[in-house]
């Protein structure tokens, strides 16, 4: 038992995972918790019996154990197991051909075709009619599978062969003697009366793919290639230009050139003839290079063998690569070689000396109208450039109809000659962002290439143009200016501080390696991000871009740039130094000294005596009369602001001066524009701040901090009108316990889990708080005092306090006086518990007689004028309500003095949500009892 049975019981199990499409080793790693690699025996052959249904003999697990129980303890190494499992071949065994040691899978859930070979005269009448059936089968679009799948019940391939003969969908010219040889052909080698309908579908599958790769062989092969290419132009062709031509080509249209050739390529050597060559050549760059017959020639001359054979394999690797070197990761220190510039862009067609200047005369000619006239000509061309991802091409005539349109109209020979001059190479269309780039100087195109750049015109100078511009003042040549590195960062350290921006996050996604340096255009490119281009806020010219990468410049690479120096230098107006935490005594300097203005300010500080008392004097005087006629100034100049940055032009200063009606001289113009003008414009915000100052609103913060403070500090408010009588008391708690039907030993009992019968003060003041008895602080102490514990004195008897207030129902033990008579409580009214002084109970009392006596005299109905005031209808008026009341029935002089009034007030007072309010039935009751009548007189 050696090696070499291990080995075919590996290609057993090979055989058998390749068949069932399936992975070993996700059966063994659940065995294996650890992650070692390894399982027990038991659990080995578990996984091969239950998973793969494999049952190996004594001898075959001796042999298996062998060979993969490496630590001899008893484990076997499942993970070199399945490694070997799933290579096709062995890699290590170099005296056999790998293509020998290929593990061919079964057809189908491990099924041979064991059964006896047919004659030779039967497999071609078998072979003849598959392709009969595999040809009706397609063009009627009938599934072998589908139509004997329902037989298979539990979908194995195999149907019996009565149900084979009912369910084949058989053609008028197949008779039952095809049948027959069918059925002997693929009837199942170990089970009786089967067949196995699975493999003739795959085999009629197999046939019409084969049928579909001979059709387009035979194309290939008939096709001519001089149908595929342009006419030769000149046979004597460079190679080298030849290759960088396709090479350009291939890099950008993204050919996949391996795709046209591996089809010829059979036996996957590498080679094909010449011919195939020049046609798979053809069909994957032909018409985008431009190539010729002679130079597709010349290319397959070069990759000829000595046996006529091309090596395309080579030739591919060579266009795969064009402007990449492969296993680029291995080799840090490779130069890439980059395409020349302009190469990959769409280059203008070279015409002749006589061509090309008059095409020059025309783009000249049209570029002073697009100038004047101030077109905006990419956005007409686009709108016709509806091709997927913008090909940025379009036809002659729609070309045409874009210049009929901007009212370019030129002769037609000049037309052709501009077609023939902006014509693309591959498609033959005009190309516009070459013609809009050449006439409109604003425009900027991102595929422009160096001979594009090049060709742009510029009108020549007519003789109005030189007179305009004589006459013009010239703005000043920033780039000639004296640039300073200081003022310089100056300005881009207050443009970060204003827009409050992190500079790490625009120059670190370049810096891959985290080395601290970058590329010079990385460098610009983050500076363009951060806002400092002709997009952002700040436009950086180029010398000033120079300036910073001189200064940034690496000391190891020219090319690079010291990203991390520049950053810690900008984003020092945050904070500094670095480690500032080490440094606790430094003294950080403010922001606001990092703040400068605009460019183009005028310093005032240095400004001439003259010049500071003529500007005072106009602003007082402008001042002055604005104040006088209370003029609103602010929207005049918002309406020609309509950017809404606070600037407007010199020449919309003066006009906005003109309509306020606030006359200057022009040397107080001139004296105005020097102190609030700059490079952006007039600064009319803070002119204006100036000129009508308005008064700044004070910080309230402080003011409510201190005022919260002092409520916050602040006692409880006093108490209004607390009953210090403990019989009022109880009887208020009375009341409210008859009215609600509360029963107040259920709130207290939770907090005497002993059943003591006491509990604390706290907690007996939280009880009365939770049945809402609304009793004041005052009232809470007396009550506190009167039922305090003997035993403990911060404790309450509540127990007595709830028999006390519970009695209004009925007495303890009644069982043993069965002869008490019980008197029922009642609720009296709220006006009754009101205690008056003597002295004003009886100036009360003379006041009610005299109203009795006048209602009696008058007969006076008191409901109808109070329920009038009574909305809600719960019987009470307020007081002001009340002496109206009594002002309407001519009752109020009979009450003359505010004593008489507090008396009656207090008398029949109530308390309603917290409002002391005015009892009028008790009133009118009392009345009319003291008239001598019931109330409907």
């Amino acid at each position: 038992m050696g090696v070499s049975d291990a080995s075919n019981i590996e290609a057993q199990i090979r055989t058998l995972v390749l068949t069932r499409r399936i992975r070993p080793s996700e059966f063994f790693i659940d065995f294996d918790r650890l992650r070692s690699g390894f399982v027990t025996e038991l659990q080995f052959f578990r996984v091969l019996w239950e998973n793969l249904g494999l049952k190996l003999s004594p001898e075959q697990q001796q042999a298996i154990i062998a060979k993969y129980d490496t630590k001899s303890n008893g484990n076997i190494n499942y993970r070199v197991f399945c490694e070997i499992i799933n290579q096709p071949f062995q890699a290590n065994d170099l005296g056999i051909d790998p293509r020998n040691q290929e593990a061919q899978a079964k057809e189908f859930l491990g099924t041979e075709r064991s059964v006896q070979p047919l004659g030779q005269d039967e497999e071609a009448t078998l072979d003849a009619l598959l392709r009969n059936l595999q040809k009706y089968y397609t063009y009627r679009g009938i599934n072998l599978r589908n139509c004997c799948e329902d037989f298979d019940r539990h979908h194995i391939g195999v149907i019996e062969e009565s149900q084979f003969y009912r369910s084949f969908p058989r053609p008028p010219e197949v008779t039952v003697e095809d049948l027959d040889l069918l059925v002997k052909k693929y009837r199942h080698p170990e089970r009786h009366g089967l067949v196995v309908y699975l493999n003739l579908h795959h085999d009629l599958t197999e046939i019409g793919k084969q049928a579909v790769r001979d059709e387009m062989n035979a194309r290939l092969g008939q096709m001519n290639i001089t149908d595929l290419l342009p006419p030769a132009e000149n046979a004597d062709v460079n190679l080298q230009q030849i290759l960088d031509k396709i090479r350009v080509a291939v890099f950008k249209n993204r050919v996949r050139t391996t795709e046209f050739f591996k089809d010829y390529d059979r036996h996957k050597c590498g080679m094909i003839t010449e011919n195939q060559f020049q046609c798979g050549l053809a069909l994957a760059i032909g018409k985008e290079a431009q190539l010729s017959r002679s130079e597709i020639q010349v290319v397959g001359e070069f990759y000829k063998q000595p046996n006529g054979m091309v090596n395309f394999k080579e030739f591919c690797d060579m266009l795969e690569n064009a402007f990449n070197i492969p296993d680029l990761d291995k080799k840090p220190t490779q130069v890439v070689v980059r395409p020349p510039v302009g190469a990959l862009g769409r280059n203008l067609v070279t015409l002749s000396d006589e061509e090309e200047a008059r095409a020059m005369e025309v783009l000249c000619v049209m570029a002073d109208q697009v100038r004047k006239r101030r077109l905006m000509m990419y956005q007409y061309f686009k709108d016709f450039d509806r091709s997927r991802a913008y090909s940025r091409v379009i036809t002659q005539t729609q070309f045409g109809r874009i210049l009929h349109f901007l009212s370019l109209n030129i002769a037609p020979e000049d037309f052709k000659l501009l077609c023939r001059k902006f014509r693309d190479a591959e498609t033959g269309d005009v190309n516009y962002p070459a013609f809009v780039q050449t006439v409109d100087r604003d425009f900027v195109n991102y595929t422009q290439s160096q001979t594009l750049e090049e060709s742009r015109m510029t009108p020549p100078p007519s003789a109005k143009t030189r007179e305009i511009t004589d006459h013009t003042i010239s703005a000043p040549n920033i780039q000639q200016e004296e640039i300073t590195y200081e003022d310089l960062m100056a300005r881009i350290r207050h443009h970060v501080l204003t827009n409050r921006l992190r500079v790490i996050e625009f120059f670190q996604d370049y810096d891959t390696l985290r080395s601290g340096s970058i590329s010079k255009p990385q460098f610009q490119r983050g500076l363009s991000v951060l806002g400092l281009s002709a997009l952002g806020q700040h436009r950086l010219t180029d010398a000033q871009l120079r300036v910073l990468c001189s200064y940034y410049q690496s000391p190891v690479a020219e090319d690079k740039v010291l990203w991390t120096k520049f950053m810690q230098d900008i984003e020092s107006v945050f904070t500094q130094p670095k480690d500032l935490e080490k440094m606790p005594s430094h003294k950080v300097p403010p922001q606001e000294i990092f703040r400068v203005p605009k460019p183009g300010t005028m310093d005032w500080r240095f400004a001439s005596e003259d010049h500071k008392a003529l500007h005072d004097q106009v602003m007082q005087r402008l001042q002055d009369k604005a104040n006088q006629r209370r003029i609103l100034t602010k929207p005049f100049f918002e309406d020609f602001d309509k950017h809404n940055n606070g600037y407007v032009t010199t020449k919309q200063f003066r006009q906005c001066l003109t309509m306020l009606d606030l006359k200057c001289t022009e040397p107080e113009m001139e004296a105005l524009e020097a102190r609030f003008c700059n490079d952006t414009g007039f600064n009319y915000i803070a002119f204006l701040g100036e000129l009508q100052p308005t008064e700044k609103p004070k910080l309230m913060y402080l003011e409510r901090q201190k005022e919260v403070r002092e409520v916050n500090q602040r006692t409880k408010n006093p108490e209004v009108d607390p009953s210090r009588d403990l019989e009022v008391i109880l009887l208020k708690i009375k009341n409210r316990v008859f009215k609600e039907r509360i029963r107040i030993y259920e709130w207290m009992k939770d907090y005497d889990k002993l059943h003591t019968g006491r509990m604390l003060k706290i907690n007996f003041r939280r009880a009365l708080d939770l049945c809402k008895f609304e009793l004041k602080e005052s009232e809470l102490a007396i009550l506190e005092d009167i039922f305090q514990s003997p035993v403990d004195p911060d404790y309450v008897e509540y127990l007595q306090f709830c028999e006390a207030i519970e009695n209004i129902f009925t007495k303890n033990h009644m069982e043993k006086t069965p002869l008490e008579d019980v008197q029922v409580f009642s609720v009296a009214d709220e006006w009754t518990q009101n205690r008056l002084s003597e002295e004003m109970e009886a100036q009360t009392l003379d006041a009610l007689q005299r109203i009795a006596d006048q209602v009696r005299k008058n007969r006076v109905q008191l409901y109808p004028p109070f329920e009038d005031y009574d909305r809600v209808k719960n019987g009470t008026v307020s007081r002001q309500q009340f002496r109206r009341v009594l002002k309407v029935l001519s009752l109020d002089s009979l009450v003359p003095g505010e004593n008489d009034w507090n008396g009656l007030w207090a008398r029949f007072q109530v308390k309603i949500g917290g409002k002391n309010d005015v009892d009028y039935n008790s009133f009118a009751k009392t009345v009319y009892g003291m008239a001598g009548f019931g109330p409907n007189p």
